[in-house]
């Protein structure tokens, strides 16, 4: 963690903004090679032109493109230098030119459909790695509109040392207003972009606050009642809404949160990034973002591992798009809606996870109340270590940053895998010996708020079965970023069971957390660990399965209750140690 320093910060009235362009329309073209069904048009190509070029090709071509691809007519017209713009669309999906590079490939039927329909059938797309989106990129216009007047909210040249990984670095600032306004138009302002992972721009409605920078690790740089304004991750340029905007108010205070990774160990890096934002009268549709997605998860070592939340939809309001979000180990992105009639409609789709390119993606949805969006990620965790959700770029996350209108009442919604699980499945893992029996009891813990867990005494560990029998949570504060945990309506569910036989320990848990908060925030979800390996110390494990190494726990025995304990950092700003009690079976 960086030192703190003095930072001059301002707010720079009609500054200038700075937003890199998209590639422009380049490349070779090819001659005449056949007739297509023109017929065919219409349901063959239309409706890929428009969801996958539109945005650039469209009526009206945009960010440097020189031609709408719309009109069959203009497609197979021969040009002056004997080409045809059909052949051109077949040729560079095969070559991989287009979509430029930076943005997500076509989903792979979707590719040889429409350049099967260009060549007549003569062209085949083939497979390509990287990025795959089934919903086109939410794209900004290259300029701004017209006569608007902007603000900047820019770190002052604040210090990232060589050694720093990861720094959340929150900065604070007031917007020079004097009357409502619509941010109609977000844009970067780039200056070192060798250290910068991401930003969010908060509103801090109640000022919880204060003027300056400061470090953001213990949840203040997502103050109490504090609303999403704007993300950016890398591969995301300006975003622009097409009428109306995000509501701000005078008197209103911000923060930016910026994560800073100097990866590179670079020398007297000194930053100036932060955001534009360019303002426009209250009038039209008013829009606020949400954080869509499961909040705490744990990824095992060695294995591909998804998780899953629900969102249930309880205002009518219009979904106009989101930006999915993961770390390094991410593989899939997906994101569907459950409508109240049972009715299934996919979002987004997205494989061939990139980290560098994250966008904002077009899905305009009308959402009733009822309505259930579901919210999956997909990792691969080739390490030898559990990975768990958080803040940084170690950890994971899993959120779709979602502007919708009217705003939407919070800025999480995680529901979990489903709303009030009331049993946990047990399938038992790989460490166990083989031939131990199946039939573990349900277990219900609850959690309790403590400045630390009961202490433990070790003794004698006999050769024995010890089946799950309780478990307690303790937790050292309440408070988390996203709402105060109802620790009354919290609980936790557990299968599993333990084996010791020749000085080794053999343990076997599956498990469901339920936490709630009292903003209606629900994280937590199914987990299972299994494990194995002989104890080293009163603290440590000496691995055997999975892999070799050693693990941190506690444990302790009391006649035939075997306990075995361990300490998390899982919940926002907290410590939590969760507590397993086993009895000994005769």
């Amino acid at each position: 963690m960086s030192s703190k320093h003095a930072v001059l910060l301002g707010v720079l009235l009609l500054a200038a903004c700075t937003t890199a362009p998209p590639a422009s329309d380049a490349g070779d073209d090819t001659g005449p090679t056949c007739t297509p069904d023109m017929a065919a048009f219409a349901t063959a190509a239309l409706p890929r032109i428009e969801r996958y070029c539109g945005s650039c090709h469209g009526t009206t071509p945009n960010f440097g493109a020189p031609v709408s691809l719309l009109d069959p007519a203009t497609l197979v017209t021969v040009r002056p230098d004997g080409t045809r713009l059909i052949d051109r669309i077949a040729a560079r999906l095969a070559d991989g030119s287009m979509p430029p590079v930076g943005m997500p490939r076509l989903p792979e039927t979707d590719a040889n459909a429409l350049a099967g329909w260009a060549s007549c059938g003569a062209v085949t797309v083939p497979p390509g790695s990287g990025l795959v989106s089934s919903a086109p990129p939410f794209l900004a216009p290259v300029d701004p509109p017209a006569g608007l007047p902007h603000i900047d909210f820019l770190a002052g040249d604040y210090p990232v040392g060589p050694d720093v990984r990861d720094d959340y670095h929150c900065f604070t600032f007031d917007a020079a207003i004097d009357a409502p306004a619509f941010v109609r138009r977000f844009e970067m302002v780039f200056d070192d972009t060798a250290v910068l992972h991401h930003l969010v721009v908060l509103r801090d409605v109640e000022r919880h606050t204060t003027l300056g920078d400061f470090d953001c690790y213990d949840g203040s740089g997502m103050p109490a009642g504090s609303q999403y304004l704007y993300a950016w991750a890398p591969g995301q340029s300006a975003l622009e809404f097409p009428d109306g905007g995000l509501r701000i108010s005078p008197g209103e205070r911000f923060v930016v949160q910026i994560h800073y990774n100097n990866g590179r160990s670079l020398p007297d890096v000194r930053d100036s990034s932060g955001v534009c934002m360019y303002l426009a009268p209250t009038t039209g549709p008013e829009y606020g973002m949400v954080a869509i997605g499961p909040t705490e998860f744990a990824l095992p070592p060695r294995m591909r591992t998804m998780a899953q939340s629900h969102c249930t939809i309880t205002q009518e309001s219009t979904l106009i798009a989101g930006l999915p979000h993961m770390h390094l180990l991410g593989s899939a992105f997906d994101e569907s809606i459950t409508r109240a009639d049972g009715t299934h409609e996919p979002l987004v789709h997205l494989s061939g996870w990139s980290f560098g390119t994250q966008l904002f993606y077009s899905m305009p949805t009308a959402l009733h109340p009822g309505d259930v969006i579901q919210t999956s990620c997909t990792w691969m965790n080739p390490g030898d270590s559990t990975v768990t959700s958080g803040e940084n770029t170690t950890d994971e996350m899993c959120f779709d940053f979602a502007y919708v209108t009217p705003p939407p009442p919070a800025r999480y919604c995680d529901e979990g895998p489903n709303d009030r699980p009331t049993d946990v499945g047990y399938v038992p893992g790989g460490c166990l010996p083989a031939g131990t029996a199946t039939d573990v009891p349900l277990v219900r813990g609850m959690w309790t708020m403590a400045a630390a867990p009961p202490a433990l005494t070790t003794g004698a560990l006999p050769d024995a079965r010890w089946l799950l029998d309780g478990i307690d949570f303790y937790v050292t504060d309440s408070h988390t970023p996203i709402g105060s945990i109802d620790l009354a309506a919290t609980y936790v569910l557990g299968r599993g069971q333990v084996v010791t036989s020749g000085g080794r320990l053999h343990y076997d848990v599956s498990q469901d957390t339920v936490v709630l908060t009292d903003t209606g925030v629900r994280f937590g979800g199914p987990q299972q660990n299994s494990f194995a390996g002989t104890l080293s110390s009163p603290t440590s494990l000496a691995l055997s399965c999975p892999g070799s190494g050693t693990t941190d726990l506690d444990w302790g025995i009391e006649g035939d209750v075997l306990t075995i304990g361990f300490t998390s950092t899982d919940v926002p700003g907290q410590t939590l140690w969760p507590r397993f009690h086993f009895r000994r079976m005769p």
